[in-house]
C-alpha cells in the first residue's frame, strides 16, 4: 500500500520531501561542527586560563596605587596594612565654624578592609565562566586592573575628636538647666543651636581619603546642623527633689588644682541620666587637654606626687561619689586612691585615672536624675535632683572605719629640674591604712541596718626629697644622678658638695 501511495504522489511532492531531508542532514552536520568548534574553544580557553596560578594576583592588578602582581591573598593583605600604617601619621586639619583643629589619621582609627581587598585582587580573572575569565585576563594584560583602596575611619574615635575640635566652633544648643535658689529648684529653658554633624562630617572625611589621597596632610571643612538641646525644660519639671548633696573645699586661688576641679565639675554638671542608664565620670570629664579647660596639676603616681594634665580632678569624682551615696544611686564602679587624701575620710574617695580608674553609676530610680555642680568661694557642691520616693522617717549616714594602719618607712630621693644645690622636702611621709565604709540606716531615729559599702587600702609613702640636677657641668650632673639612684643620703650630699670644687657656675 505504501508503494501505491508513493506512486500516487506527484513528482512535486516527492521533490519537496527530498529537499527537507537534505536540509535536515545539513543542519545536523552544521550543529555537529558548531559543537565540535565550541568544545574545542572551551578546551583552548581552559588550558589558556589555567596557565595562571589560582592563588596569586594576575600581572597588572593593583590595589589603589599598590602593584600586587603575583602576590597571594596574605601578601596583598600585608601590603595594604603597611600602606595604611604609612599613612596614619599624616595630619588632618578640620575647619569648623569659627575655629579649626588638627588631628592625625591614626587618632581617627584610619583603616582599610585588607582581607576583602586582597581577595578581590587575587580573584580577578579567576571566577565566573571561562569566557568571563578570559575577557578579564585579556583586559588585565592590556590595561591592568585596579581594586579601589577604600579607607574608613573609626566612627567612635572620630566622633570624640570632632566633639573636642568643634567644641567652641559654633553657637551650640544650650541644655535646660536647674539651680537651687532660696532652697527651691529653678529651671532655665534650653535653646537650639548649631553643632557639628558627626555623620555628615565623617562622610566628608572618607570622601577626601578615597579621592586620590596618598597619605599627605590635608584639610576638610566640617558639616554642621541645627540641633535641639539634649535636655528640655519638660525633662526637669518633675525632678524637684534633692536626693543627695555633698560639698568639699578646693580653694578658688587660681592654682592648677582649682582650674582642673572647676573644669571637671563643669563637664559633669548639667547631665541628665535616664532610668537604667549608666554614667561614667571619666567619660564626661575627658579629654584632659588644654582645649578642654585643663592644665597640669599634682596627682599620685607610683607612690609620689607628679604633675599630669588634669591633676586634681579626683576631688570632683570624690565629691560626686558622696552625693550619689546620699541619693542612694547604684554605684557600679569605684576605686580608691593609691594613697590617702585629706578632703574626705578614708574609703569615702573615688579616684580617676584615665581608663584605669573610673567612677560609674547607674540610675536605679524610675525617673531621671539630674546632676547640678555648684562652684562658690572655693567650695564644690554636687546636688542630685530627682523624684523622692523614700520614706520621710528614714535617714542614712556613712561612717568611715579604720581597720589597720601602716607606718611610712625610709626616705625617697627624686630628681628635679631645679639647679644643683636644691635639696628640699617635696612631700612628707604618709601613713598607709585599710578602711571600710559603713552605710547606716535609721527609721524614726533608730538604727535598723548597717552594711559595708566598700573596703579600701591606701599604701604608705615615705618622705620625698627633691634633688636639683640642673647644671651645665655634665660630669657633676652624672655624679648627682648616680648618687640619687643609690638612694643614699650621704652619697647624694657628697655629690652635691663636690660641685663647689669643679667651679660649676650653676651651683
Amino acid at each position: 500500500m505504501a508503494d501505491s501511495r508513493m506512486r500516487r504522489m506527484s513528482k512535486k511532492q516527492r521533490a519537496k520531501i527530498r529537499r527537507r531531508k537534505k536540509r535536515l542532514r545539513a543542519a545536523v552536520v552544521l550543529f555537529a561542527c558548531a559543537l565540535i568548534c565550541f568544545l574545542f574553544c572551551q578546551i583552548l580557553l581552559f588550558f589558556y586560563i589555567h596557565r595562571y596560578a589560582k592563588d596569586t594576583a594576575l600581572e597588572g592588578v593593583r590595589v589603589g596605587n599598590l602593584d600586587v602582581s603575583g602576590m597571594t591573598v596574605s601578601q596583598v593583605e600585608k601590603a595594604v596594612e603597611k600602606q595604611v600604617k604609612a599613612c596614619q601619621n599624616g595630619t588632618l586639619t578640620i575647619k569648623a565654624g569659627k575655629s579649626s583643629g588638627d588631628t592625625t589619621y591614626k587618632k581617627m582609627g584610619l583603616s582599610a578592609d585588607g582581607k576583602n581587598l586582597a581577595k578581590e585582587a587575587v580573584n580577578y580573572g579567576k571566577e565566573g565562566n571561562l569566557f568571563k575569565r578570559f575577557k578579564e585576563i585579556r583586559c588585565c594584560k592590556k590595561n591592568g586592573y585596579t581594586v579601589p583602596l577604600q579607607y574608613t575611619v573609626n566612627e567612635k574615635k572620630t566622633k570624640k575628636i570632632l566633639k573636642t575640635v568643634c567644641a567652641n566652633s559654633y553657637d551650640g544648643p544650650v541644655n535646660a538647666s536647674m539651680v537651687t535658689k532660696k532652697g527651691k529648684p529653678v529651671i532655665t529653658e534650653g535653646k537650639e543651636g548649631e553643632a557639628v554633624d558627626v555623620k555628615a562630617t565623617i562622610k566628608v572625611i572618607e570622601k577626601y581619603l578615597n579621592d586620590g589621597w596618598q597619605g599627605e596632610d590635608g584639610t576638610i571643612t566640617a558639616k554642621s546642623k541645627m540641633t535641639k538641646p539634649e535636655i528640655q525644660a519638660s525633662d526637669l519639671k518633675e525632678l524637684s527633689d534633692v536626693l543627695g548633696t555633698f560639698q568639699t573645699y578646693y580653694g578658688d586661688d587660681g592654682s592648677s588644682k582649682a582650674i582642673n576641679v572647676e573644669a571637671g565639675a563643669n563637664h559633669i554638671g548639667g547631665h541628665l541620666v535616664k532610668p537604667g542608664e549608666e554614667f561614667s565620670a571619666n567619660a564626661a570629664m575627658e579629654p584632659y587637654t588644654e582645649e578642654n579647660g585643663y592644665t597640669e596639676g599634682g596627682s599620685y603616681e607610683n607612690g609620689q606626687v607628679v604633675q599630669t594634665m588634669g591633676g586634681g580632678i579626683c576631688q570632683v569624682s570624690t565629691t560626686l561619689y558622696n552625693a550619689l551615696l546620699l541619693a542612694e544611686v547604684e554605684i557600679t564602679e569605684r576605686m580608691p586612691h593609691s594613697m590617702l587624701i585629706d578632703y574626705v575620710e578614708p574609703s569615702m574617695d573615688a579616684a580617676i585615672a584615665d581608663d584605669v580608674k573610673d567612677l560609674k553609676f547607674k540610675n536605679n530610680y524610675k525617673t531621671p536624675i539630674y546632676i547640678e555642680s555648684v562652684l562658690s568661694d572655693g567650695y564644690l557642691t554636687f546636688n542630685i535632683y530627682g523624684k523622692e520616693t523614700r520614706d520621710k522617717n528614714r535617714t542614712i549616714e556613712y561612717v568611715s572605719e579604720t581597720l589597720d594602719t601602716e607606718e611610712a618607712e625610709g626616705t625617697r630621693f627624686v630628681e628635679t629640674d631645679e639647679y644643683v644645690g636644691y635639696y628640699e622636702v617635696i612631700s612628707g611621709a604618709r601613713e598607709g591604712l585599710s578602711a571600710q565604709l559603713w552605710k547606716v540606716v535609721y527609721e524614726n531615729g533608730e538604727e535598723v541596718s548597717r552594711d559595708v559599702v566598700n573596703t579600701s587600702h591606701y599604701a604608705s609613702s615615705p618622705m620625698t626629697i627633691g634633688v636639683g640636677t640642673n647644671t651645665s657641668n655634665s660630669a657633676l650632673k652624672s655624679r648627682i644622678e648616680s648618687a640619687i639612684a643609690s638612694q643614699d643620703k650621704d652619697t647624694i650630699l657628697s655629690a652635691i658638695s663636690s660641685g663647689s670644687y669643679d667651679g660649676d657656675e650653676d651651683y
